[in-house]
């Protein structure tokens, strides 16, 4: 049960980071860049870097370092005037899921914090435990992000 909990969470979470459209459209890169038919731990955290680092730069207004409930609630609302739904998930003056990544309850989230839930779900992803990630299992993840008919 903790597993589908954290796992529900982790999908919520990064749905927009593991989404992100390249210009013009289509999938997102492949994250195998050895091309050997498997994602390592390495492949998924550089796949996932840099739309983290605009993330967190985007949402980061007063660029201290870390993302306050506020920040991620003006930035819930810069998103949705613009058309792009809701980075930081949930309802208004919550934080959304974001908040979920604060792992030391400080009231922000940190880049320390963001990155370690890349890790955390890239093991919840690897369903068979084998320490890479197959095409199966990123179809799966996607196909879970994008919700019941494949629809972002």
């Amino acid at each position: 049960m903790t597993r589908l909990l954290l796992a529900s969470l982790a999908v919520a979470a990064f749905a927009t980071l593991a989404h992100a459209q390249p210009p013009g459209g289509g999938e997102p890169p492949n994250p195998d860049t050895d091309h050997d038919g498997k994602v390592t731990l390495a492949e998924f955290k550089a796949a996932n870097a840099a739309r983290q680092t605009r993330m967190f730069a985007r949402m980061d207004t007063n660029k201290d370092g870390r993302i306050t409930t506020a920040e991620m609630d003006a930035s819930r609302k810069r998103a949705e005037a613009e058309g792009r739904g809701s980075p930081a998930g949930g309802p208004p003056g919550g934080g959304g899921f974001m908040m979920r990544l604060d792992a030391n309850k400080d009231g922000a989230v940190s880049k320390a914090e963001m990155s370690a839930m890349t890790e955390q779900r890239f093991k919840l992803v690897d369903t068979n435990d084998d320490g890479w990630l197959s095409k199966g299992e990123l179809l799966m993840m996607r196909r879970g992000m994008r919700g019941p008919g494949g629809s972002e």
